[in-house]
C-alpha cells in the first residue's frame, strides 16, 4: 500500500529534473498522476515510465509563463477526476547567473511568470477542487532556495523569486487552513539531469562553483532526486504530514543549518 494511494496529484515540470524524480516517486507511492512540462518529448517520457509503475498518469504540454495554458492543465486533472488532492509547483526556470546589474528585466519577466506568478494561478485554480476535502485534507508544496536566505551572489534575480515563493506559502498557508489544505515549501539541494544542462549556460565561475556547492553538506555529497528529495515531497504530499503548514523544509542535507 503506497502513501498516496488514490490521490489526485498535480505535478509541474515534469519533463526532467526534480518534477520528473518526484512524478516517478508519485507513481510508486499509488498516486493519480497529472503531469506537465513544455517538453513533449521529454514530458511523455516521464509519463510511460510512471504507467510502467503502475500509475494513472495524465500529461499535458504546458507553457507556465501562458495563463490559459495553466488553466488548460488544471482543466484536464477536474474533468478527469472532479478533485485535486495535491499540487507540486515544482517548476522553475533560471536565467544566467549574474550580478544584479548584468541582469535584464525580461530575466526577471521569464523567472517570476514561472516561479511566482504560475504558483500563485495554480493555488487559484486548484482552490475549488481542494476546499473542505475531508479527513486531513489537500496539500500544495512549493519551492524555495537557500540562496533567498543567504543573499548568494549572482543569484539576485532567482533569490528573489524564491523568497517570493516562501513568502506567498506562508500567506496562503493562513488563508487556506480553515478550508483543510495546506501549503509547505521545500528548499531542496540535490543533482539533477537539469544541474549538467543548466551549468553550461552559465558563466565558467558559475560552473567552478557549482563543483564544490552541491556537496558543500555534512554528508558530503549532492543528493540525490529520486531517493533523497522526491521522498520529502511525498511526505508532505501524504496524510501524515497534515498537522504541518506554513512549514520551510529544508531538504539539502544539512546545507542550511540555522536556528
Amino acid at each position: 500500500m503506497g502513501k498516496l494511494d488514490g490521490k489526485v496529484c498535480l505535478i509541474t515540470g515534469c519533463a526532467s529534473g526534480l518534477g520528473k524524480q518526484e512524478a516517478i516517486r508519485f507513481a510508486d507511492e499509488g498516486a493519480k498522476l497529472v503531469i506537465c512540462d513544455i517538453q513533449e518529448e521529454k514530458l511523455m517520457e516521464t509519463k510511460r515510465i510512471c504507467e510502467e509503475r503502475g500509475a494513472e498518469c495524465t500529461a499535458v504540454v504546458v507553457d507556465l509563463a501562458s495563463r490559459e495554458d495553466r488553466e488548460h492543465f488544471v482543466e484536464v486533472a477536474a474533468e478527469k477526476y472532479g478533485t485535486i488532492d495535491v499540487l507540486v509547483n515544482s517548476a522553475h526556470y533560471t536565467t544566467p547567473l549574474q550580478p544584479i546589474l548584468a541582469k535584464s528585466l525580461d530575466d526577471l519577466e521569464l523567472e517570476y511568470k514561472i516561479g511566482i506568478e504560475a504558483y500563485f494561478h495554480l493555488m487559484q485554480l486548484c482552490w475549488d477542487y481542494m476546499e473542505d476535502h475531508p479527513g486531513y485534507g489537500a496539500s500544495i508544496i512549493n519551492f524555495g532556495s537557500k540562496a533567498a536566505r543567504e543573499g548568494t551572489i549572482g543569484h539576485g534575480v532567482y533569490a528573489t523569486i524564491k523568497s517570493g515563493a516562501g513568502a506567498m506559502t506562508r500567506v496562503a498557508a493562513r488563508e487556506f487552513g480553515p478550508s483543510n489544505i495546506r501549503v509547505n515549501c521545500i528548499m531542496p539541494n540535490g543533482y539533477t539531469d537539469n544541474c549538467d544542462e543548466g551549468l553550461k549556460k552559465q558563466p565558467p565561475e558559475i560552473q567552478e562553483w557549482a563543483k564544490t556547492a552541491f556537496k558543500d553538506n555534512p554528508f558530503g555529497r549532492a543528493g540525490d532526486p529520486y531517493d533523497d528529495l522526491a521522498p520529502v515531497v511525498v511526505f508532505l504530499a501524504s496524510d501524515e504530514s497534515h498537522w504541518i503548514t506554513g512549514a520551510t523544509i529544508h531538504a539539502d542535507g544539512g546545507v542550511y543549518i540555522s536556528d
